[in-house]
């Protein structure tokens, strides 16, 4: 049994300040108080212990964005499930030798798997987080899934096996994660505006649109003009009588309705005009999602459903986004996107997307945000690529991605790895290992290096990384040494939380 104080009541984990952590990571980086860097080192994502040890530190206080890329089964989910329990789990449930986190961060996570069917589906890995009692973990999943997941979560915690015969695959996707709430995603008026419409109806900019986009166009901007004079806001009621007085033909009503109808699918029941009026299809009126941050949550947002395509799924996983990052709050937030390679394509659904992860990752500082990108294929979006602050390349063997990294990162052509030295024993530092030749014979050997991966490890290609400080000259101050244009060969730590991407063997 554990002990407990004489009130009865279990003792508090020791609690260790904010300001202690950061004085002594700072001694550990040898820098004095008189500095005038310390802003510089307190906002690189990255943070090593030179001539003491080899850790890596994620800075999980400054804002900053990681692009995981990586060959199925080479580490990149564990890499982000442990980035995400960086930001997660409170400082009394993580030893005192992998970091402290008093003030948890709320994250969201975006997944969605096309690999899903009443015979087979898997659930998100992110959501094992819930294996930790102080992570609160809920998943927001299609409309037309909700039932056989709440069915599933009904016999994991009443233990009726009965169901078992009719229980789908798809319904025991969660069954193995006590904890998760599970809720389905409903969207309402107020989760609506002018831009997330044009955004579900995949008006791209400057691109070619059919009549009846600009017709749907034309009434939402008269729309916007009719709140900006009389303060009110978006009302999808109206828009659908607008849409009814258009001048459209059959034609062109068929994909336009088609497009309302899966929207309509993903609305709350008996809410926006009718509120209070009567219930919605079907007699029940729906429930609406809670945005509001809360530290050590965890949303995810799992769209894997026969019905919902990829493209649905970007225009859906793009409001959710919104809804995430503008409400007010003093928690630090986390962004993810979980297996991006399976739903960012071609299509306009997926540009918007991306163009809204460009605008986050911009505004990251002013945001208070983390960006995680986890993806097989680093060609998903090269601009991701320039503006991440990290990138994590795990074990691949395509020729084709390398050459969008090339083009992409710092240095790749000309640059050497900073690695462990093996061979040196007195040392434990870090230490920098060029790469031999110059030009394409460089890029060669940086790729016979990537294959040569084992599970876990990974090349960290981070410019803003603060290594360690240089030699001082006379009386100026010591300059801090960054990984700039050079690679970190690192070794991703084992997850805290359960493992739920091992893979199944004979």
């Amino acid at each position: 049994m554990a002990p407990k104080t004489p009130d009865g009541s279990a003792p508090k984990p020791a609690h260790v300040s904010s300001k202690e952590i950061v004085q002594e990571q700072l001694k550990h980086l040898q820098i004095s108080p008189q500095t005038q860097q310390q802003d510089e080192i307190l906002s690189s994502p990255l943070l090593t212990v030179p001539l003491v040890e080899r850790r890596l530190y994620h800075n999980v206080a400054c804002p900053s964005s990681v692009f995981i890329c990586g060959s199925q089964g080479s580490g990149k989910s564990n890499t982000l499930a442990c980035l995400l329990e960086n930001c997660l789990l409170e400082n009394c449930l993580i030893p005192s030798k992998l970091g402290q986190l008093p003030n948890p961060l709320t994250g969201i996570v975006f997944h969605y798997d096309s690999f899903v069917s009443d015979s087979g589906g898997l659930p998100c890995e992110a959501a094992f987080l819930a294996s930790s009692e102080k992570v609160s973990v809920r998943v927001l999943c299609a409309p037309t899934n909700i039932r056989t997941i709440q069915a599933c979560k009904l016999k994991v915690l009443r233990g009726i096996d009965d169901l078992e015969p009719v229980l789908t695959t798809q319904q025991r996707m969660y069954s193995g994660i006590p904890g998760v709430r599970i809720e389905p995603l409903r969207l309402t008026d107020k989760d609506l505006n002018t831009r997330r419409m044009n955004d579900l109806m995949a008006i791209a900019e400057g691109g070619s649109m059919p009549l009846y986009l600009h017709v749907v166009n034309r009434i939402l901007r008269d729309m916007r003009i009719e709140q900006q004079r009389t303060g009110s806001g978006f009302s999808y009621q109206t828009f659908k009588r607008h849409l009814d007085k258009a001048d459209l033909t059959p034609m062109q009503r068929g994909p336009l309705g088609q497009r309302l109808d899966t929207l309509e699918s993903f609305m709350a029941e008996g809410k926006g005009e009718n509120e209070g009026k009567g219930k919605g299809k079907g007699g029940k009126a729906g429930s609406t999602v809670g945005w509001e941050p809360k530290a050590g949550q965890l949303t995810v947002v799992d769209l894997s459903c026969p019905c919902v395509t990829a493209e649905l799924a970007c225009s859906l996983f793009n409001i959710c986004l919104s809804l995430f990052l503008e409400q007010k709050s003093s928690v630090g937030r986390v962004v993810a996107m979980d297996e991006a390679h399976k739903y960012m394509r071609d299509s306009a659904e997926s540009q918007a997307l991306t163009n809204s992860l460009l605008e986050t990752i911009r505004l990251q500082r002013h945001l208070g945000v983390r960006v995680l990108i986890s993806t097989q294929e680093p060609t998903v979006s090269t601009k991701l690529l320039d503006l991440c602050s990290v990138t994590v390349v795990h074990r691949f063997t395509s020729p084709d991605w390398l050459r969008t990294l090339r083009g992409h990162l710092t240095g790749i052509s000309s640059m050497s790895v900073t690695a462990a030295a093996d061979g040196d024993k007195q040392s434990t530092a870090v230490k920098p290992i060029a790469i031999g030749g110059k030009g394409e014979d460089a890029v060669l050997e940086l790729f016979a290096i990537i294959v040569s991966l084992h599970t876990g490890q990974a090349l960290v290609f981070a410019p803003s990384a603060v290594l360690e400080l240089g030699a001082k000259v006379k009386d100026r101050e010591a300059p801090i040494l960054r990984l700039a244009h050079r690679a970190l060969k690192v070794k991703v730590r084992s997850r805290l939380t359960k493992d739920g991407g091992k893979t199944v063997m004979a």
